[in-house]
């Protein structure tokens, strides 16, 4: 298993393409050293050259490298989903505020599956649990703090050309919308949010250990919608305004 970033080589992205056929345990069990390599060990890797620049960035941010932590899991809890395959078509780097739980508030994040790389923010509602940040802190922000969302919406989203969709519950389920909400009411309904940039597998310097600080000046960019959603301290706009000039 690799200890330094590799890069994001076509094997990585493979993986995955011919998971996607192979959806069971036999073919797994055969193919988990290339998983292991070429998933799980560069992410790894990719978290340990993040580790100094995300402890500038937050102290507060995971780094300890756990499953169900900073990294998503591959087997698939068929308990609760629709879709009966044992193994997830992606995998997740996470970087979030350790002292709740991951799904507490925004995170910033690596996705990948076999047909992109994406690096970005998300931020999620609960689904029938206790209340997060996005419906105790987010939602009365954009409110009552709306000049300076929008001046943030329009330097970070925009000015960066990020692809942005959010959910709302319709019908029971989490529906999927492209772009941003256009109505002040959608922005109180939403259950989720993402920010993002989506690579190819033949994106420019994908497959280099340099694309670890591609990754850094996103995670730059898109910091201070994290601390406008999440962070919830008496100086989060100092914090904000830190964050915003880091990106100049």
């Amino acid at each position: 298993m690799a200890t330094t970033f590799p890069g994001f080589s076509a094997d990585s992205f493979l993986f995955f393409e011919e998971l996607a056929p192979h959806n069971n345990k036999a073919w797994f069990d055969l193919n988990r050293s290339r998983y292991e390599q070429h998933v799980v060990g560069t992410f790894r890797g990719l978290l340990q050259d993040l580790a100094p620049f995300v402890a500038k960035l937050n102290p507060h941010f995971e780094v300890g490298g756990k499953t169900n932590g900073n990294f998503s899991r591959i087997n698939r809890d068929i308990r609760f989903s629709k879709d009966k395959s044992p193994y997830k078509s992606n995998y997740y780097l996470y970087l979030y505020d350790s002292r709740h739980d991951r799904g507490h508030a925004g995170r910033l994040y690596v996705g990948l599956s076999a047909d992109c790389l994406t690096v970005g923010f998300s931020i999620y509602g609960s689904w029938r649990g206790p209340k997060g940040a996005l419906e105790t802190l987010f939602r009365k922000r954009v409110v009552t703090h709306a000049d300076l969302f929008a001046n943030l919406l329009a330097t970070v989203v925009r000015a960066h050309r990020y692809e942005t969709y959010w959910y709302r519950e319709e019908k029971g389920e989490w529906a999927q919308h492209p772009g941003l909400p256009r109505r002040a009411d959608d922005w109180q309904k939403l259950q989720g949010w993402v920010v993002r940039k989506v690579f190819l597998p033949n994106a420019r310097g994908l497959a280099k250990p340099e694309f670890a600080r591609q990754i850094e000046r996103i995670f730059t960019e898109l910091y201070p919608l994290y601390i406008f959603t999440s962070v919830a301290t008496p100086k989060w706009r100092q914090d904000l305004s830190k964050a915003m000039a880091r990106m100049r």
